[in-house]
């Protein structure tokens, strides 16, 4: 039985007038108490004024003064965000974000959350930086030299480009295990057709070539004659429009004399085989041999003895491996490439500065790219050899700055915003979406899907359609995941599973971490990482918890996770495909270390 409690009407006004001081000050009763706001799901993300103005609050410099009170190196970081739009490993997010946070959100109270998303200065990735101290060169005169084994050629051949491991090898001699070196040299698809000096040599190098790099060794050069000192002996001036060198002297291939015989006069364009010396004093050509002239005005030449080269300067990307020199390769890249010869000419440059010279080149060579498909491409820039990385997004390229977009947790606590940095990543997915998670298919057996989201279970995969299970492999893949201030990351997340069996489902549904992620799961080198807890049976819907995986081999890393749906295995058959659901994901710190 309830009890009633019935006032009289005075005594009811009275409490009323009299009570409402101590009801007020004791935030009880009737009194109004003070309005909360507290916020959970907040997303902010930073904008270009954020970055001007975290380097001005007084809480942040003082911070980066404490942090290197000495030559003020915290203080110059500080103030580089504002330049950079981004933070750094040392200028981080989570010293300098709540001063910005406590300025543009002061009314939100204790308990409140906000994922704040930032631009993070990572630098390159680590096959980019593989090319910090790469060598960049073209071979030379001498080079050429080495690879023919001193028989006087200077460019390369199909025969003679094998040697390029071996010339590396002696030009780099202190080089170590995964140095890298972007040579260029000329090329030609004609082997010599004998030993004779001349088919080892570029057709026609002009007489302004042999001036201003003279070696004393024979070369077929091209000139016109000028003053002619002896018709008999073949002995004239060449010059080449600017400079003129003495030929003391020219004959046909077996010695006899030649001048007379092809009726050559000055002014008449003429080859001829011959090397430069001064051993008598005066810089002259010597051992001439004729190899061709014509007039001018006839327009076309009396005799052309050795057949014409095509010739094409080659940019090849070497790197020192166990093994040896070797042509640059990385499988978890679509290609590597140094940048061809004919971008640098066709844009008038030396050195690449300019990124859309690259962009526009890939847009040409590669025009049906794939999706998360990356290029690394090697060339000469401003400070020597070194290498940039594309990755297509959509149907472009887009250049690997070294900028990422990262997103950290902040929360209020003590009426001060702080980071919680305890909190790398957490994905409830019921009723909140998919999120950065990503689906990545390798094989679908024909289905349209195998993971998805469901707003009332969370992320879910199955192979069973139509009352068919197929055999498929499909991967859900988390954002990256930052444990640069890590300590001891834990992995955990509830999961039911249904169908399939006890024996194969352990096979089929799996967790996977990398260091590394290409964007391609194929190419991606993955580590397993094992369940610590048994899989549900199958046998219901229940959810139960995944177990704790331990990531505290990846503290001061970035990982990438990956959850791998696969009936795909050879010599297994697939009577029951299982679904499994995933939700409440986290990774984070254990809120008690464990004894």
């Amino acid at each position: 039985m309830k009890t009633r409690y019935i006032l009289p009407a005075v005594l009811i006004a009275f409490c009323l007038d009299a009570c409402t001081n101590y009801f007020d000050e004791h935030m009880m009763g009737n009194a109004n108490p003070p309005v909360t706001d507290v916020r959970n799901n907040m997303t902010y993300e930073l904008t270009e004024a954020d970055y001007q103005q975290i380097p001005k609050y007084p809480d942040n410099i003082a911070k980066a003064i404490a942090l290197d009170p000495v030559d003020s190196t915290g203080l110059k970081e500080l103030q580089a965000i504002a330049k950079e739009l981004a933070f750094t490993e040392t200028a981080s997010a989570d010293l300098y974000v709540p001063a910005l946070m406590d300025d543009k959100f002061p009314y939100l109270d204790n308990g409140t959350t906000c994922d704040v998303v930032y631009t993070m200065r990572e630098g390159k990735s680590n096959r980019v930086a593989d090319f910090d101290d790469a060598q960049g060169f073209a071979l030379t005169r001498d080079d050429y030299e080495f690879i023919w084994n001193k028989r006087g050629a200077d460019y390369l051949t199909p025969a003679t480009v094998t040697g390029i491991p071996a010339f590396l090898s002696y030009k780099l001699y202190n080089a170590k295990e995964g140095d890298i070196a972007l040579l260029s040299y000329t090329y030609s698809e004609d082997e010599p057709d004998s030993a004779d000096m001349s088919d080892f040599l570029p057709y026609e190098l002009n007489l302004g070539d042999l001036l201003a790099y003279p070696d004393n060794k024979r070369h077929a050069i091209h000139g016109l004659v000028g003053e002619v000192k002896s018709a008999n002996y073949g002995r004239f001036f060449m010059w080449d429009g600017e400079a003129s060198i003495y030929v003391y002297g020219v004959t046909d291939e077996d010695g006899n004399k030649v001048w007379k015989d092809k009726n050559i006069q000055p002014g008449d364009s003429i080859v001829i085989i011959g090397r430069y010396t001064t051993e008598t004093g005066e810089p002259q050509i010597v051992d001439g041999v004729y190899l061709s002239h014509f007039t001018p005005q006839a327009g076309a030449p009396v005799r052309r003895t050795k057949k014409a080269r095509h010739f094409n300067t080659v940019n090849a990307l070497y790197q020192l491996t166990k093994d040896g020199w070797t042509l640059y390769a990385n499988d978890q890249l679509k290609a590597a490439f140094a940048l061809p010869q004919e971008v640098y000419d066709a844009a008038g440059v030396t050195q690449i500065t300019d990124p859309e010279i690259i962009a526009k080149y890939l847009r040409s060579a590669y025009p049906y790219p794939q999706d998360k498909e990356i290029y690394l491409v090697a060339y000469m820039g401003k400070n020597g050899a070194t290498a940039d990385e594309w990755t297509v997004n959509g149907t472009d390229f887009v250049l690997n700055s070294g900028y990422i977009a990262e997103t950290m947790s902040f929360e209020v606590k003590l009426n001060r915003w702080i980071a919680n940095i305890s909190t790398y990543l957490q994905a409830k997915f019921v009723g909140e979406g998919q999120g950065k998670f990503t689906i990545h298919h390798v094989n679908l057996d024909g289905l349209n899907y195998i993971w998805r989201y469901q707003a009332s279970y969370g992320m879910t995969a199955s192979a069973y359609v139509a009352g068919t299970n197929h055999r498929v492999e499909d991967w859900l893949v988390s954002p990256n995941i930052r444990l640069k201030k890590s300590l001891e990351p834990r992995l955990t997340f509830m999961q039911a599973v249904r169908y399939g069996n006890v024996v194969d489902n352990p096979k089929w549904l799996t967790v996977w971490v990398t260091n590394n992620f290409t964007g391609d799961v194929t190419t991606t080198e993955w580590k397993q990482l094992t369940w610590t807890e048994e899989l549900p049976d199958g046998s219901n819907w229940v959810f139960k918890p995944s177990g704790i995986f331990d990531l505290s081999e990846y503290n001061g890393q970035t990982i990438v996770l990956g959850f791998r749906y696969n009936t795909d295995i050879s010599g297994i058959d697939v009577p029951s495909a299982p679904t499994w659901e995933i939700q409440d994901l986290l990774v984070a710190e254990p809120l008690l270390k464990e004894e």
